[in-house]
């Protein structure tokens, strides 16, 4: 695999290598839809002509909406044209749609017909030229015309490709939004260097929004560094029956996707009575493995067939992963493969291996990245900061934010965590979440908020401290059998980690788009 350095030359080389070969698929009324890399590579051409002779030559163009081709048309379009794309979190309200839209200075807005109903109060807010994802069909068009007049300025464009190419705005768990100015070169290594950690085989099906640079760098541009096909899952309520069409061999998602469907197995076994021999049938597989016998594939056949059938691996960030999870899924010869970035990174900084999986961990540190830890404790837990190709280039319009956030040229996450001997990271908490108590002892309520999801009562939990008493407010149906369950955990815990405030709530908790909780709106 040869390293790149911009869009452009990933786009080339997926059509020099795979011509024809399908580089998207998505449903459209029950049936395929397939996009070639040749195809690809024409829409790109005719799309950025149109664009380039009709006043959005190398401006600002944002881009809202589900997944979907037009989204990462667009996207694409945009940067290979020299321009700066602005993904824009689909879930925000009008109001901070505008806001984005203004301070990026978005000349352009690309929408799905979700935002029907609002687009022309975005429009008058903003100032933005408002284009329905559904007449790029025919701007395609106008652009081939123009092509095939002579009109080529746009594929001659040359890139830069260490400039600013994209404005991505933080979804913010805690604190104001920022603008995290990214450009092709640092999307393009920390794609090409997380390939050298999870190798991509077969159709992986697109899972997370791709307004966040997980769902995009992981789930577009790493899986077209193997020339393999995309296939687009548009929303949460037809994911499993995507999975049943598409059949994907991997996808990347987000631990919340993991625990959910975790569940979802056992609770169908349970509810079934099936339970008790699945679990008789791990171990007697796991025996068999020990021996160098392996048969998951076809004592599981039935559960895997859940999942289409071809799903072999899944690779989890965005957020702290239980390794019980890592376990449960090989058991059924699932390999689930744990990372941990942040958009201000690209946003891989690690990813675990297909040939070594360290469980516990979130991985290598990956070959452009260097990690060190600063301001360690008496157990070698520090803050995590990173140096390296795929760093940003700072917050737009934001000296102040951007000089506080670096130190030199390392960037501080503000996670925490420690590097063991083989350059393998482990995270143990966020610095703004760690409760520190009245007695100085340090806790990480990361810790014990995977003990108490451990309990399959348990929806959804957040632990801090409530006036130096460590509180857990947890979202359940049956809040008698979390109580329980509590007490054996404390009775498992040193004294100073015990849970002694339970809140209980009867809805979830208000998330980013990325499933993580805000957590600055459940206790402050």
């Amino acid at each position: 695999m040869k390293n790149l350095n911009n869009f452009r030359e990933l786009v080339n080389m997926c059509v020099a290598q795979k011509p024809d070969g399908v580089a998207f698929r998505w449903m459209d009324q029950s049936q395929f839809v397939d996009k070639t890399y040749n195809d690809f590579q024409s829409d790109i051409d005719a799309l950025g002509t149109y664009f380039y002779y009709n006043g959005l030559k190398k401006t600002r163009i944002a881009v809202i909406g589900e997944n979907s081709y037009a989204w990462i048309l667009t996207y694409f379009t945009t940067v290979i044209g020299g321009g700066v794309i602005v993904p824009v979190d689909r879930d925000l309200k009008v109001n901070a749609i505008i806001n984005v839209l203004k301070d990026s200075g978005a000349k352009a807005l690309i929408y799905t017909d979700s935002y029907n109903d609002i687009i022309d109060e975005i429009k008058k807010g903003s100032g933005v030229k408002a284009i329905n994802t559904h007449e790029l069909d025919g701007l395609i068009e106008e652009g081939k015309n123009l092509l095939e007049k002579g009109k080529t300025k746009y594929t001659e464009i040359k890139i830069d490709d260490k400039a600013m190419s994209t404005i991505i705005y933080t979804s913010g768990t805690t604190g104001k939004p920022k603008g995290v100015m990214l450009s092709q070169y640092n999307i393009m290594q920390n794609s090409f260097a997380a390939a050298q950690n999870v190798k991509i085989y077969g159709t992986s099906m697109l899972v997370l929004p791709i307004h966040h640079t997980f769902g995009f760098t992981a789930g577009v541009v790493a899986v077209m560094l193997f020339c393999e096909t995309i296939a687009i899952n548009k929303n949460l309520r037809t994911f499993m029956s995507d999975m049943q069409a598409f059949k994907p061999e991997n996808m990347f998602v987000v631990p919340m996707f993991i625990e959910s469907i975790h569940k979802k197995i056992w609770k169908t076994l349970s509810d079934t009575n099936r339970a008790t021999a699945v679990k008789a049938l791990i171990a007697t597989s796991n025996s068999l493995r020990k021996i160098g016998i392996d048969k998951r594939k076809v004592m599981f056949k039935q559960i895997l067939q859940t999942f289409g059938g071809n799903l072999n691996t899944i690779i989890s960030g965005g957020a702290a992963l239980d390794p019980i999870y890592v376990k449960a899924f090989d058991d059924i010869g699932i390999t689930l493969l744990n990372g941990y970035g942040i958009t201000e990174c690209s946003p891989i900084v690690a990813v675990n291996c297909n040939n070594h999986n360290k469980v516990g961990s979130v991985g290598l540190v990956l070959p452009c990245m260097n990690v060190k830890i600063i301001n360690e404790d008496e157990n070698g837990n520090g803050e995590i900061c990173v140096a390296g190709e795929s760093v940003m280039l700072g917050y737009y319009n934001n000296k102040k934010a951007t000089a506080e956030a670096f130190e030199g040229d390392w960037f501080n996450t503000e996670d925490l965590g420690y590097l063991d001997e083989d350059n393998y990271l482990y995270i143990t908490g966020r610095k703004k979440n760690l409760i520190i108590l009245n007695n100085g002892k340090n806790i990480y309520p990361e810790e014990i908020e995977e003990l108490i999801l451990r309990i399959p009562a348990a929806i959804e939990v957040v632990v801090y401290s409530e006036n130096d008493v460590i509180t857990a407010e947890i979202y359940t149906e049956d809040p008698a059998a979390v109580q329980l369950a509590i007490r054996k955990i404390n009775r498992s815990l040193p004294i100073y980690k015990h849970v002694k405030r339970l809140k209980f709530r009867s809805d979830e908790f208000e998330k980013t788009s990325t499933k993580k909780i805000k957590r600055t709106l459940v206790h402050t």
